[in-house]
């Protein structure tokens, strides 16, 4: 769900730095120079700090919550680090003339909850380049604790919570823990790619950007080995479970950036600009509660109070048809319809909803919508692919997975090569099973698919560059291009 009404920037591309306070429940956002604060329950924002030089979030201060920011120096190797208050704005210097880094160039400096410091630092060789990266542990005093080799690809922005720090390298997910003081392997392989849910090692992942983690999951998107789809997998850093993860309302391509608390998952969405109007980023929200937001029916009709006198919502369509459900199977069966007519908005007193504005609500595709509320299935035409891309198109949009699913699996059943452009075009970045049975059709059949269809290229290109992006990248074998590229989330 978008929360608020957008954040102002000036280049969005530039927020690669996003993460979750936890202390003051803020979101906190850097573009390399400003530090902004964005609250989660409703968009509303402010720039904490804006710094002379590049800079990125070095870690948040478990004790109090402070931002600690590294800038890049100017003519030398390393970081320079700050606090920045997150109440006030307030700003004040790290000094780390206690601490002895030896000829190390400290890159990274991450407070611990335990008062600790940890330091991640780059070894300088006599011309000044540098070298490996270690971690040194230092306690409050700046006595030296330890130091160890700490394993990562490229980033020294990788995402932290309080055991350690994680990263991508190769196909595969690492971490360098607080308290073992070591870089261990957790999912995946170095060297192997692939699409695959498994555990630990018999996990496989595509091209993999930066993760993002909680404390109970470590979330990383990639492109599909082989497929050209994006994935978005989660990883259970208890039991080291990797499980893909099916997104719903946010296309991947649109993804921007996101982070995760305990609860939620918080993503930055680009908001193309108009001529006159300032690039915008749109925050989004996803609950990370496991159980279905849509009751089974069992469930929701044995939650219904049967005293409770019967009214009837009416959804209003655009050919005057109104379509009746009662209120009380509606609220229990889904979380988003309950919200609406508990908002204290037009819907709850008048207990019907326009949906005359909505192309995708007509009466049949409503239909089968309301018929599954009542139900827990597919009542209607399981042959129509117009009719079950509405469906899609209307259980995304009211939060209903279990119905996107079936939407899903009756247009699988339709896919074929004279079909799978059309439903590619519809299902580009959903990351679901749709999209991959897409890609795998045409990996399989890909000569005889593109042939049949040229004719219709032309069209697809002036509608749907996306689409013909990564057409381009499929044909040329490689789902990117092959220059080294700045890894993103």
């Amino acid at each position: 769900e978008i929360v608020g009404g957008g954040i102002p920037v000036d280049y969005s591309w530039r927020f690669r730095c996003l993460e979750f306070n936890a202390v003051h429940q803020k979101l906190i956002a850097c573009d390399g120079w400003s530090v902004i604060a964005i609250d989660p329950l409703d968009g509303s924002h402010r720039i904490l700090r804006q710094f002379p030089n590049e800079s990125f979030i070095s870690c948040i201060d478990p004790s109090n919550g402070d931002v600690v920011m590294a800038t890049n120096r100017e003519g030398s190797a390393g970081a320079d680090f700050s606090r920045v208050a997150v109440t006030t704005g307030q700003t004040s210097t790290i000094s780390l003339a206690d601490v002895d880094l030896w000829n190390y160039a400290p890159q990274r400096l991450i407070i611990l909850g335990n008062g600790e410091r940890c330091i991640l630092a780059t070894e300088l060789d006599p011309d000044g380049m540098m070298g490996s990266t270690e971690a040194g542990h230092f306690d409050a005093n700046g006595k030296c604790i330890a130091w160890s080799v700490a394993c990562f690809a490229e980033s020294f922005q990788s995402p932290a919570n309080r055991s350690g720090v994680f990263d991508s390298f190769g196909h595969s997910v690492t971490a360098y823990f607080f308290e073992q003081r070591a870089a261990v392997f957790l999912a995946g392989s170095e060297d192997t790619p692939g699409c695959v849910d498994g555990v630990g090692t018999h996990a496989r992942f595509g091209d993999l950007r930066l993760p993002t983690v909680n404390n109970k999951f470590l979330f990383v998107r990639m492109d599909g080995a082989e497929t050209w789809q994006w994935r978005l997998a989660r990883l259970n850093l208890k039991t080291l479970q990797v499980q893909s993860v099916h997104v719903t309302g946010l296309d991947h391509s649109d993804l921007l950036n996101y982070c995760a608390s305990d609860d939620y998952m918080f993503a930055l969405k680009a908001c193309p600009a108009s001529k006159d109007e300032v690039y915008k980023l749109l925050l989004m929200r996803a609950s990370l509660d496991e159980s279905d937001p849509s009751p089974g029916l069992v469930e929701a009709v044995s939650s219904v109070d049967l005293r409770a006198s019967v009214q009837a919502v009416s959804f209003r369509l655009s050919d005057g048809t109104v379509l009746q459900v009662d209120r009380r199977i509606l609220v229990a069966r889904s979380e988003y319809f309950r919200r609406m007519l508990s908002s204290g908005l037009r819907e709850e007193h008048t207990n019907e909803i326009d949906l005359c504005a909505d192309s995708d609500a007509d009466e049949a595709s409503l239909s089968v919508l309301l018929r599954f509320v009542l139900s827990d299935a597919w009542e209607g035409p399981d042959k129509d692919v117009e009719l079950a891309f509405r469906v899609r198109c209307l259980a995304d949009r009211y939060q209903l997975p279990k119905l996107v699913d079936l939407a899903e699996a009756h247009l699988h059943r339709l896919l074929i090569p004279t079909t799978v452009l059309s439903f590619l075009d519809r299902v580009l970045g959903s990351g679901g099973p749709l999209e991959q049975a897409c890609w795998e059709l045409l990996n399989t059949r890909g000569a005889e698919i593109i042939s049949g269809h040229e004719a219709d290229l032309d069209t697809i290109i002036s509608q749907n560059p996306k689409l013909a992006k990564r057409l381009i990248l499929w044909g040329a074998g490689s789902s990117w291009p092959q220059q080294k590229k700045l890894r993103t989330t």
